[in-house]
């Protein structure tokens, strides 16, 4: 996993006020009229502007996320103006009041949510205008940036940089890491993986775009190199190098790394293999 970097703006902490409902009301959670502004219902406590110091003209509830007794719940903040989301993350059933995080986001309206082994994730596109995703994951009260870093070539419409996923110059070297960390990395793989990856049905809808999709396969083929990998990697696989839609890309984008003079030698030579044993695998089926 890479290094987070720390780039949110600072916001103020949002109110609460009346006492802590139980734990299957705060369960519940709802946009409700508080004077001129929005504010969030959850169970019978009330948080008074969630995004604090930043305005938001509406509150949408993207959705809530139980595990075991505790529940995330997703809220978008639009406004006009050159970001025009963001997103805070309530949680409840933690002990004591709901905790809502500091506004958090790449501007970027879309957003989707997950529980995995890691924890609660939430990924989105780089920028309002679109981009490769980056996610945020809690921490601690906070929504932390993961798996992402700061990149002036992915700028929003004000001109400030966005942020893009990382894309390996290199593939680490399996026998770096002890068995331990071999299987937590590919336990993750496992975990967080995209499901509409996975399925011909949701490849058919899901939208992948081509900085996403280079990361992806990037991705893939350097994980496929470690041991215990070999046959979950390129099984998960399939359906995307398989599919009408993203196959003929996905293959190309192989092709365009493995002869790409400025990859590491390494990676070239992951990327070759992982076609080879991708371009078997579809062999054996009907494109999707």
């Amino acid at each position: 996993m890479m290094m987070p970097y720390r780039a949110m703006l600072a916001a103020t902490l949002a109110t609460i006020v009346v006492a802590t409902p139980s734990a299957t009301a705060q369960r519940r959670i709802a946009v409700i009229a508080a004077g001129n502004e929005q504010a969030l219902s959850v169970g019978k406590t009330v948080i008074s502007r969630p995004f604090g110091a930043q305005l938001v003209d509406r509150l949408a509830i993207v959705g809530s996320y139980p595990s075991g007794r505790a529940t995330y719940h997703l809220v978008r903040g639009d406004a006009a103006g050159p970001c025009p989301s963001r997103f805070v993350v309530v949680a409840t059933g933690l002990g004591g009041a709901p905790a809502a995080s500091e506004p958090f986001g790449t501007c970027a309206g879309q957003a989707r949510a997950a529980m995995n082994r890691g924890g609660f994730v939430v990924s989105m596109p780089a920028t309002a205008a679109g981009g490769p995703p980056v996610r945020f994951a809690w921490e601690n009260g906070k929504m932390r940036l993961i798996d992402a870093m700061p990149a002036a070539t992915v700028a929003g419409d004000d001109g400030e940089p966005g942020f893009a996923a990382r894309q390996a110059s290199t593939c680490r070297t399996p026998t770096s890491a002890d068995p331990g960390t071999q299987a937590a990395v590919i336990a993750d793989f496992e975990s967080s993986y995209p499901a509409e990856f996975r399925r011909s049905s949701s490849l058919k809808r899901v939208e992948i775009a081509p900085d996403e999709l280079r990361a992806t396969v990037t991705g893939l083929a350097c994980l496929a190199r470690w041991p215990g990998a070999e046959a979950i990697v390129p099984e998960a696989a399939t359906p995307l190098f398989a599919s009408k839609r993203y196959g003929p890309a996905a293959f190309r984008t192989v092709e365009t790394i493995a002869r790409d003079p400025n990859s590491d030698t390494n990676l070239r030579a992951a990327v070759r293999a992982f076609g080879a044993e991708m371009l078997y695998r579809v062999d054996r089926r009907e494109p999707l």
